[in-house]
Formats: C-alpha cells, sequence, structure tokens
C-alpha cells in the first residue's frame, strides 16, 4: 500500500481534528451540534477532502451493525422511559453491603449480559444503571 501525498495526511488531519473537537466538547459555545452530528461532519470532511473516495467512505460503512445499534438505543429509551433502569437500581443496590460489593454486582450484570448479548447491546444497556437513585 502506497503512502498518501502530504496533503491528504494534512487535509485528513484537520478533519480528524474537527471531529475530535465535537467529540470531546460536545456543546462547544459557537458550534452547538453534538457528537452525531460531529461524526458526520468529519465523515463528510474526508469525502470532500478527497482523503477517500465515496465509494471508499460508503464500503466503510457496517449498515447491519448501525441497525443493532440504532435498534438497541430504542429500546433503551423506551426501558428507560419505562423506570426499568431505576427499578434494576434498586434490585442492585438492595441489602449491598457497600461500594465494593454494588461494584461486584455491577460486574456480574454486565458479564451475564455479554455472554448473552453483543458487547455493544449489554454495554448501551449497562451504561443507564449509574443512573439509579
Amino acid at each position: 500500500m502506497a503512502l498518501a501525498s502530504t496533503e491528504k495526511v494534512v487535509l485528513g488531519s484537520i478533519a480528524f481534528a474537527i471531529f475530535w473537537v465535537l467529540a470531546v466538547f460536545p456543546t462547544v459555545s459557537f458550534l452547538p451540534i453534538g457528537r452525531t452530528a460531529g461524526s458526520l461532519l468529519g465523515a463528510m470532511l474526508m469525502v470532500v477532502f478527497g482523503v477517500v473516495s465515496p465509494d471508499q467512505a460508503y464500503a466503510a460503512i457496517d449498515l447491519p451493525i448501525l441497525g443493532l445499534l440504532f435498534g438497541t438505543m430504542v429500546v433503551s429509551i423506551y426501558l428507560e422511559r419505562a423506570d426499568m433502569f431505576k427499578y434494576l437500581g434498586m434490585m442492585l443496590s438492595w441489602k449491598s453491603k457497600g461500594a465494593k460489593d454494588l461494584l461486584c454486582r455491577i460486574c456480574l450484570i454486565s458479564a451475564i449480559s455479554s455472554a448473552l448479548f453483543t458487547n455493544d447491546t449489554s454495554h448501551t444497556t449497562i451504561v443507564k444503571f449509574p443512573h439509579f437513585q
């Protein structure tokens, strides 16, 4: 594989820097577009700058994984609206003997869900647990 030209490296680095700023600081006061829009902007700049061709960019998209993540996030939002995470949080903290015990319980639930589901699904769902009271 040949090395990219200096121009492509510089333009790709600029696109990545713009994406990085928007991903790390999603609510920049002068441009509050968020992480998702920052990701799309970075990908668009890579194509506009000619770092990757439109065909290469399209080939890099894994639609089944995006569909799985979208479906998981939709289900996660409905579970949150139904207070399932609050209920699970209360169940996890019931008769807990302190922080170490609670951490062990969360690790156990995470391990079991990772064994039953894909890591993306279980992590998207488990991330909701710190919000319980």
